[in-house]
């Protein structure tokens, strides 16, 4: 059978199923709609759609398959930190219902007009990330990849065969550092608590209303070591405001993000193990794809499928010829 986990969405009944609960869920809340639900979009890894009511939008999104764990995730996330995270009305399996966040950060970048910067948004992602450190046992149970350092580590020598497939000298080369990789683990061992990564806080997931800033789309969150949570960060914002990698506004955004760790270890001892966890999360965004896409249908795995390799590559790149932040 082709395809391991089939897409909800492509059964013929499932949207005038999601419909019919999404109505009778908003009639429990006392939500009125001004309007019918629209699909606003579907991708392997989730579906969304948007609804009017009399107190603004709803969104329903639903997860896929190897992503079954965002709902309760993003209810865990919530409410250990609400001002910072989506407002959850309805979180049933897949499925979950939220308020509107309001538009995306980017869309006031390409306005121009004021919204919350990373200055802001970085040390709340820190701080978030410090109070779920504690939960990282119930994260775990919720069905959070598990994407620790130990387990990058053990698992790395197959994901490289499973990623690299035929290319015979990319396997070579990528199994060459698997003891550069137990060396990394080994130094990541210190002071910093394991914890949650969202992998993908960019301006596409932060999220603006009344100019206060959330986090959304929790589906690719994983357990790791904290600095393996900015890897996709600093690309973004550089190649977003053309920043050159390791460049001084590059370095100041991360020193930023580190002032909440410094609780925990000195600032000496954070720039040391930032490059390092940085090298990490390469590795868990690799383990990421693999995830979404091992249970798609090969038409969708070969769109995807250069994704993994990519990642791959950075972390080859960061041990060969040293880590470029924002690279």
């Amino acid at each position: 059978m082709e395809r391991l986990s089939p897409l909800p969405w492509d059964e013929p009944d499932w949207f005038e199923r999601v419909e019919a609960w999404v109505d009778a869920e908003l009639e429990r809340l006392g939500l009125q709609p001004r309007g019918a639900l629209e699909l606003v979009r579907t991708r392997p890894w989730a579906a969304v759609a948007r609804v009017s009511t009399m107190s603004g939008n709803i969104w329903f999104k639903e997860a896929a398959p190897p992503l079954a764990f965002e709902p309760g995730l993003t209810v865990s996330v919530a409410r250990r930190c609400p001002t910072f995270t989506p407002v959850v009305l309805v979180a049933e399996g897949t499925s979950m219902i939220t308020e509107d966040a309001g538009p995306q950060l980017r869309s006031f970048r390409k306005s121009g007009e004021p919204a919350p910067s990373w200055d802001e948004i970085l040390p709340r992602y820190a701080e978030l990330q410090i109070e779920l450190a504690d939960d990282v046992n119930e994260l775990l149970e919720l069905g959070t990849p598990d994407r620790r350092p130990a387990v990058v580590s053990s698992t790395y020598l197959e994901l490289a065969e499973r990623v690299s497939g035929a290319e015979v000298a990319q396997l070579e080369r990528l199994r060459a550092l698997a003891p550069e990789l137990e060396l990394l683990v080994e130094a990541l061992a210190g002071p910093l608590p394991l914890t949650i990564i969202h992998e993908e806080v960019h301006e596409g997931n932060v999220f603006v209303r009344g100019g206060r800033a959330r986090l959304l789309d929790w589906g690719e969150a994983s357990v790791s070591h904290p600095f393996a949570g900015l890897v996709n960060t600093l690309r973004d914002i550089a190649y977003r405001r053309r920043l050159k990698p390791n460049g001084r506004e590059i370095l100041r955004l991360r020193s930023v993000y580190l002032e909440p760790w410094t609780r925990f270890a000195s600032s000496a001892e954070l720039l040391e193990q930032f490059d390092r966890g940085y090298l990490l999360g390469t590795l868990c965004r690799a383990m990421s794809w693999e995830h979404i896409l091992k249970p798609q249908v090969a038409s969708v795995r070969a769109e995807y499928a250069r994704n993994a390799a990519v990642w791959l590559d950075l972390f080859r790149e960061g041990i060969e010829d040293g880590v470029r932040l924002g690279a």
